[in-house]
């Protein structure tokens, strides 16, 4: 099963939606594997995971061969572009958030609102 979709929405924004209920340490190789052809630093977005809360979006920072570092990004300081091509990612792709953990009035949600 996938777990992680990469998105280059133009030559400035680019991002990972995470679409797997599995923890975030288990893809790293494979946003890793996205990354070093692309840049080192990557947003994830676990709207999948942890739905409208704080901590839907983390930059991932791979400058350093031997670690990892995190952060987590306010949902305010991310493009409204990232925000709107996951709405229409899960739109499209509905049986997939349907498999997510997150609540039925969350995912109903998603499909009748214009904006999120």
């Amino acid at each position: 099963m996938k777990t992680v979709e990469y998105f280059r929405l133009n030559e400035y924004i680019d991002y990972i939606l995470f679409v797997s209920n599995d923890d975030l340490y288990f893809s790293y190789d494979k946003i890793r594997n996205i990354v070093k052809d692309n840049k080192k630093i990557m947003l994830v977005d676990l709207f999948y995971r942890n739905g409208y809360s704080f901590n839907r979006f983390i930059e991932l920072d791979f400058t350093d061969d031997l670690k990892v570092k995190s952060r987590l990004v306010n949902p305010r300081e991310v493009p409204e572009d990232i925000k709107e091509n996951t709405k229409k990612y899960f739109k499209t792709h509905y049986k997939l958030l349907e498999r997510s953990t997150l609540v039925e009035s969350v995912k109903n949600f998603i499909q009748v609102s214009e904006n999120f």
